[in-house]
């Protein structure tokens, strides 16, 4: 008799471990998915697809303007994103930073933008040493031109400041900008 109730408690126990254990895994699935989903932003650029890992996706906006040295800007916030070639013939790309007119109409800011001579930008490319330059130097604000193999893809990060130096510039300056990858 005890044998019998031992059992039957043994296997409601094993039951109920099992639903658990799957209630758990599969809470876990559909919260880690929901928040992906909310970091990652896919842009379709016709063969080529680019995904940015943060939540402000391609758009840059500096709105709390504080000259910061070298050393500071290249740990600051980063703009992670990844193109990829999903078809079997090599592509032409650029990688373009453009000025967000709509950002700016929306703050208010045309009169308090930081100019590109006193913001400087850091580019690396999968997994190399990072790049720094003036944003100024950039030729039509063209930050990198490659050839993308079939079924690839390269990682991008970039980081964006504004340089220590003798100007004297409002702090309530922004900058706004949209980051696009072009096929040629």
């Amino acid at each position: 008799m005890y044998q019998k109730y031992y059992r039957k408690h043994m296997i409601k126990s094993a039951i109920i471990i099992i639903f658990l254990f799957a209630f758990a895994i599969i809470s876990t699935y559909y919260i880690y998915n929901s928040f992906s989903n909310e970091r990652e932003q896919d842009i379709d650029t016709g063969k080529m697809e680019a995904v940015f890992h943060s939540k402000a996706g391609n758009k840059i906006n500096l709105t709390k303007f504080t000259p910061v040295t070298d050393a500071v800007g290249l740990s600051s916030i980063a703009y992670d994103f990844t193109v990829k070639n999903g078809t079997k013939e090599n592509i032409k790309y650029k990688i373009v930073l453009e000025t967000n007119e709509e950002q700016i109409k929306e703050d208010n800011c045309a009169n308090n933008t930081i100019p590109n001579e006193l913001l400087k930008l850091s580019l690396r490319v999968d997994h190399q040493a990072p790049k720094a330059m003036l944003l100024s130097e950039y030729s039509n604000n063209i930050l990198y031109e490659d050839t993308l193999e079939p079924s690839s893809e390269e990682d991008y990060s970039i980081r964006i400041w504004a340089i220590n130096n003798d100007f004297v510039i409002d702090k309530d300056s922004h900058y706004h900008a949209i980051i696009k990858v072009i096929e040629e």
